[in-house]
């Protein structure tokens, strides 16, 4: 299904060049703190992209809904933001596995950490993209576009022109575009939210982590000191006898 539906989606955008690949979420060698902000601050960049892209679609939307024909020029500048919504999909779905990953390294690195937790953090990342590809297939499915007229590039470059120069489907289209550009914000905002709920809950238990340290080192130092009073082990000798 997910396979599908970025297949239908892809076809629509080929009007205009490739989406670049998601070059990746995370810095290499960042720490795990540093990958966490990191995280939070690509999703609110595209939260921020996604808004702005679904406001273009539906002022073009509005702007061709009672055009017969619809110009070559014009037709390339509204697949602008759809070519661009694409790879904005394609991020959100990187993102929410980005997510994930933290989720399970840190608890990798740290035993002593609540696995349950981690699941539960790991399956909310999850239900965003199951949440994220029903509604796109959903979307699509409401735009009657079939799935059997894009299993090539050059059938769905056909399917898309088709349907671009007929009002009523080249509404349609936009109006799914809309709908999967809503979608996408939706669960960027969940994203950014879930992987801020960690941020904070994660950062809560560093801080406990080392204040137990702190009180164990505290505690420690107290025994040696209680020990002689120097901090040292003392030194015991056998007692030396007259005859």
């Amino acid at each position: 299904m997910q396979t599908n539906h970025k297949k239908i989606f892809l076809a629509i955008a080929l009007m205009l060049s490739p989406v670049s690949a998601f070059a990746g979420t995370l810095t290499g060698g960042a720490t795990m703190p540093e990958q966490i902000v990191q995280e939070v601050t690509l999703i609110q960049s595209k939260v921020t992209q996604s808004e702005q892209l679904v406001n273009m679609i539906q002022r073009y939307e509005n702007m061709i809904q009672n055009m017969v024909t619809l110009p070559q020029t014009m037709l390339n500048q509204i697949m602008q933001p759809v070519d661009q919504l694409y790879g904005v999909v394609q991020q959100a779905e990187a993102l929410s596995t980005a997510g994930a990953n933290i989720a399970n390294q840190f608890q990798n690195l740290h035993a002593t950490f609540n696995p349950q937790i981690t699941a539960e953090y790991t399956q909310q990342y999850e239900s965003i993209t199951e949440g994220l590809n029903k509604a796109i297939d959903t979307a699509l499915k409401s735009a009657n576009l079939n799935p059997n007229e894009f299993q090539t590039q050059a059938q769905a470059q056909q399917a898309v022109d088709k349907a671009m120069q007929n009002p009523n489907s080249r509404n349609a289209i936009l109006q799914a575009a809309t709908e999967v550009g809503q979608a996408t914000n939706s669960a960027m905002v969940q994203l950014q939210q879930t992987t801020q709920q960690y941020q904070t809950m994660q950062a809560a238990w560093r801080k406990k982590q080392l204040m137990q340290q702190e009180e164990q080192k505290e505690v420690n130092q107290k025994m040696n000191n209680d020990l002689n009073g120097t901090g040292q082990t003392p030194t015991y000798h056998l007692p030396s006898f007259s005859w």
